[in-house]
């Protein structure tokens, strides 16, 4: 007669799979977790589809510096925007943990989410968007602003009606930044229209769906 071998039952250490999975998945994925019920609960009312505010930023796809510098600002009473008064108690709120974590989740988002429609048809948008552009260039913008300095918002696509409220408050000096308000000082109303027009048409270029 054979005699079967027979192996010792196994026995799953549920505790040792916990670890490798949270292992596996990282601290990062767990921080955008988090980062996305902060910004659901905290943020998206202003901030998302949900009830976007035309003088509220997209925050989707922002640089990650950008937003932990902004937060902390606000926080600490270094910012404090008119506009946004709710921003320094909704920040005084997070743990540096929790700014973080925003910060990555919204690194990780898709802007064409924002539902913004953009009318590229209207008489003078082509003229205005091409003065912009020379004019964004000649002030060299793009320097800080299109990803070689990470402490700089990304701003192509940015909504018009935001975009005209922060010109506005850094050529007045009630917003401080340490390039904007002396390379302002001499842009005329029509520059900084221009200038919105043609930031702003730059949805364009992130191949996002907008009628036009």
């Amino acid at each position: 007669m054979k005699t079967l071998l027979r192996l010792p039952s196994a026995r799953v250490n549920w505790t040792g799979v916990v670890v490798i999975v949270l292992t596996l998945v990282g601290p990062h994925a767990l921080a955008e977790d988090r980062g996305a019920q902060i910004f659901q609960n905290q943020c998206a009312s202003c901030h998302g589809n949900e009830g976007i505010a035309l003088k509220t930023p997209i925050l989707h796809g922002q640089e990650p510096a950008y937003i932990v510098r902004s937060l902390m600002a606000f926080k600490h009473g270094g910012r404090i925007d008119q506009i946004m008064m709710s921003m320094n108690s909704i920040a005084l709120g997070l743990t540096e943990e929790d700014i973080r974590s925003v910060a990555r989740y919204l690194a990780g988002q898709d802007p064409c989410e924002i539902d913004i429609k953009i009318d590229y048809g209207r008489e003078g948008f082509r003229e205005e968007f091409s003065a912009g552009r020379e004019k964004y260039a000649a002030s060299n913008c793009g320097h800080c602003h299109e990803s070689f300095h990470h402490f700089a918002p990304r701003i192509m696509g940015q909504k018009a009606p935001y975009l005209k409220l922060a010109l506005s408050q850094f050529q007045a000096g009630v917003r401080v930044a340490p390039m904007m308000p002396r390379m302002l000082q001499s842009w005329t109303e029509e520059d900084f229209q221009n200038v919105v027009t043609y930031i702003s048409g730059m949805r364009l270029m992130r191949a996002c769906d907008s009628d036009y």
